[in-house]
């Protein structure tokens, strides 16, 4: 059974992200109103995934059958594996684990570290960003256009937009839907 976040006077129960950083800061916040999760990894990244994945097999094949060829292009693999990896950690470092909703904002933390946070009161508009196939939302605030990003690995996102239109009272507009 998952662990909950208690519930304020008007807010329901919400269950807590499995990453115990995460878990730990949100259970200090007040007025939680959602909390949504982002249940990649790092290592599930394609810039670190395939080549980890060819280097495999090539490797394993290579030594099956005896091809030198297969061997080369996994030693090749595994050198492109290799210098992708910190490429890889330094930008899961700005990655959302989870978005949290309260009722004064929006907070994308990391591993328990905050990486952004987006108050009701300074949102602007929520924009639907298509790139190549690829959905996300930007909540954007203030004077200078700042904005949090919901990737499309968050679950639920669409929920999570539905929510921060609710909660914000800002009116929607046509780049902002969300299906």
């Amino acid at each position: 059974m998952p662990e909950t976040h208690e519930p304020s006077e008007t807010s329901a129960a919400v269950p807590l992200p499995p990453r115990q950083r995460d878990s730990t800061v949100i259970a200090e916040m007040p007025g939680v109103a959602g909390i949504y999760i982002n249940p990649s990894h790092w290592w599930q990244n394609a810039s670190f995934a395939l080549p980890a994945l060819i280097t495999v097999l090539s490797l394993i094949g290579g030594q099956l059958f005896g091809s030198g060829e297969a061997t080369g292009f996994g030693l090749f693999a595994l050198a492109v594996t290799a210098i992708m990896t910190p490429v890889v950690l330094l930008t899961w470092r700005g990655t959302a684990t989870s978005i949290v909703l309260t009722r004064a904002g929006a907070t994308a933390l990391h591993e328990g570290r905050v990486l952004h946070e987006a108050p009701w009161n300074e949102l602007r508009r929520i924009e639907r960003v298509e790139y190549l196939g690829n959905v996300r939302f930007k909540l954007v605030h203030g004077e200078d256009d700042r904005f949090l990003t919901v990737e499309s690995e968050i679950e639920g996102s669409a929920a999570l937009v539905e929510q921060a239109f609710a909660l914000s009272g800002i009116p929607r507009q046509s780049g902002a839907a969300t299906s």
